[in-house]
């Protein structure tokens, strides 16, 4: 059922996902854990949880019991022979549609009472949860409906120009400090044959100092950008070099090359500063902007070959 909903656009799309075993693994791990939170809030009651399922289940019956109503109406106001098809759904007129109606009435009726028995008679056992859970989902529902509109919306090909091209990039190869991840990074800014610059925010003097001489010594050839931070953070100055990037030419993309050091276990990584994730979160929401993470694997064994500047495209 939530895999249906989720394909309607009122649930995550990720319950519509199978796993390996072509089931629904993201509906099952959800629903294992609903019912694990259930079974520990009631203490494994049945008689504390068959109120929640009443409600739910004579709920339901009546939701679609009403639904038939309505859909007799639209029925009724069809011509003989006429055809409305939704998607996968054909309507037709029904000649009996008058005596279906009153069924589908008189069903909803019924268990609309049976639903507000159990409501009001178990409603301190803990009905109240449900009564209260139901309304909270549905505007839930309607919200995440809302959103896949408003995306669907935004990526429409509506208005948009049917000729493509190339646009300017500028690369910005990001520099904390000269090694041979920043060696891989700068290596991978020239295989991409455009224009790079290295960036290196400045957040402590003597670092900075030490960096430059190092960039002499082994790249001179190449220009390296110091963008001070007087509060030592990392992406504001970043970004406001980017947003200048972007306002001199507003239809450029800015690829930022960064090195990230990639460790053996989750603790060893845990001890390192990990700027790309921060980056990363700074840059997510600006538009225009593509990282690119040049992963350098640390295996401690010392092995791995050195990195040699290869300039083949320059």
């Amino acid at each position: 059922l939530a895999a249906l909903a989720a394909g309607d656009g009122f649930l995550p799309r990720q319950l519509t996902f199978r796993g390996s075993r072509l089931v629904f693994s993201w509906g099952i791990v959800g629903l294992a854990v609903v019912a694990s939170l259930l079974i520990i809030i009631f203490q494994a009651s049945v008689s504390a949880l068959i109120p929640l399922y009443a409600i739910g289940v004579f709920l339901s019956f009546t939701i679609s019991q009403a639904g038939m109503v309505v859909r007799w109406k639209k029925i009724s106001k069809m011509q003989p022979g006429e055809e409305i098809v939704i998607e996968d759904s054909i309507t037709r007129h029904d000649p009996r549609w008058r005596p279906k109606q009153i069924v589908n009435a008189v069903g909803a009726v019924v268990t609309g009472i049976v639903m507000l028995v159990f409501a009001v008679t178990k409603f301190h056992d803990g009905a109240w949860i449900i009564i209260i859970l139901l309304p909270t989902l549905v505007l839930i529902f309607f919200r995440i409906h809302r959103h896949y509109r408003e995306v669907a919306k935004e990526l429409s090909l509506a208005g948009v120009s049917k000729s493509v091209g190339a646009r300017t990039i500028h690369t910005l190869v990001l520099v904390d400090n000269l090694h041979a991840a920043t060696i891989r990074a700068i290596n991978f800014a020239l295989s991409t044959g455009q224009p790079w610059t290295a960036v290196h925010v400045s957040i402590d003097e003597k670092r900075t100092a030490d960096l430059q001489r190092k960039w002499a010594e082994r790249m001179s050839d190449y220009p390296l950008v110091i963008l001070p931070s007087p509060f030592r953070s990392l992406t504001e100055p970043l970004a406001e070099y980017v947003q200048q990037l972007r306002q001199q030419d507003p239809e450029a993309y800015i690829h930022l090359v960064m090195g990230g050091l990639t460790m053996g276990s989750y603790w060893e990584q845990a001890l390192h500063r990990n700027s790309t994730l921060a980056i990363g979160l700074a840059f997510r929401q600006m538009e225009g902007v593509a990282i690119t993470n040049i992963a350098f694997q640390l295996h401690h064994d010392h092995s791995h070959p050195g990195e040699e500047i290869n300039d083949r495209t320059s």
